[in-house]
């Protein structure tokens, strides 16, 4: 739902600009008026969501009417938002004539990034309007577009979500600073890596023919996913604090294998159009249906936003799609039978 507000000409900047407005307030109208013109030049503010929660996209317009001959500069808005939102696109649109006067519009798109109550002030318009002494010397002014209201809230407070679910405890530190030394260590490595390819090439010119190694078997989807779960575990990112890594990678795993799964591009859609595909997919199970739209926005949570996150609430989603890999891996290896030149 919009929210739209809309305010009156501002004041001019300098007396000129109050005997410009006053000629243009009492210039002669007809007798037979029903009602009283309108304002040489107003504005509103739209606001295309007043609750949204943290990564959408909000578009703030500000609608500018106004006379012929008054020329309207585009606002910035950016610098009068309050910490909270990322400015991701800009511009305006045509203008149209609206009960005798021109419309123009600006409209501004900011992505929500922390969660709160946002006040958005009154944003400055300056403008110009011709003088009634001589229109070769026009008159700056400047408009207020009226304030708006925008509240962020956090994925885990939507409607409809359980009320016990407590605030995050803040990330432990992760103890020895190991990126100090980082250029060395590298150094160190490339050394190594020079002088293991040295005895490699000389263990080589030596080397008798090796005999010809029996060729591993490939492995099905299921099969390669709960591999790399292990590998990932392995490396040990969420004990040395690298928790948004570690997300990127377990998002990585349980995408690849939701293409295989579904048969959609699941590494290249957002969350969003897979949340719409497996809503609108009859095929699709209720179960797993309620597992991916849960485990989607937890991951982009950590990945994007820089959520923190516990410990054991990670090693958790690790075991959420090692869960729903294991669950559905009947349906996908009957897809995989089916379709193989064998079954044919």
């Amino acid at each position: 739902m919009s929210m739209i507000k809309r305010t009156s000409l501002a004041l001019f900047n300098n007396w000129g600009g109050w005997l410009a407005l006053m000629g243009l307030w009492l210039a002669p109208l007809p007798v037979l008026a029903d009602a009283a013109a309108p304002s040489p030049i107003s504005a509103e503010t739209r606001v295309s969501q007043r609750q949204v929660t943290i990564g959408d996209v909000v578009t703030y317009s500000i609608i500018v009417r106004h006379d012929a001959g008054i020329h309207v500069f585009p606002p910035d808005p950016g610098s009068h938002f309050e910490k909270g939102f990322d400015g991701v696109d800009r511009g305006t649109s045509e203008p149209k004539e609206v009960e005798g006067q021109q419309e123009e519009t600006f409209w501004f798109k900011f992505r929500a990034d922390a969660v709160g109550f946002y006040n958005l002030p009154q944003i400055p318009i300056e403008f110009t309007a011709p003088s009634p002494d001589d229109a070769s010397h026009p008159i700056p002014g400047t408009l207020q577009a009226p304030a708006a209201v925008i509240e962020v809230r956090s994925v885990l407070f939507q409607d409809g979500a359980p009320n016990d679910i407590k605030d995050i405890k803040p990330i432990i530190g992760a103890g020895w600073d190991w990126q100090k030394y980082l250029k060395w260590i590298l150094w160190g490595l490339a050394a190594l890596a020079v002088v293991a390819g040295f005895f490699w090439w000389l263990k080589q010119t030596k080397k008798t023919p090796a005999p010809v190694s029996t060729p591993v078997p490939d492995l099905k989807p299921h099969e390669t996913a709960l591999a790399e779960l292990d590998r990932l575990l392995e490396r040990e990112l969420l004990k040395s604090g690298q928790f948004q890594e570690h997300y990127f990678v377990l998002s990585e795993i349980f995408r690849r294998y939701l293409g295989t799964l579904l048969s959609i591009p699941a590494l290249d859609w957002t969350t969003e159009e897979i949340g719409e595909y497996v809503s609108g997919d009859g095929d699709v199970g209720a179960n797993v249906r309620q597992t991916i739209l849960a485990l989607l926005p937890a991951t982009d949570q950590v990945k994007f936003a820089k959520a923190p996150v516990e410990l054991q609430t990670a090693n958790n989603h690790v075991e959420a799609v090692r869960n729903f890999i294991r669950t559905t891996a009947p349906e996908i290896t009957s897809k995989f039978q089916i379709n193989s030149p064998t079954a044919a």
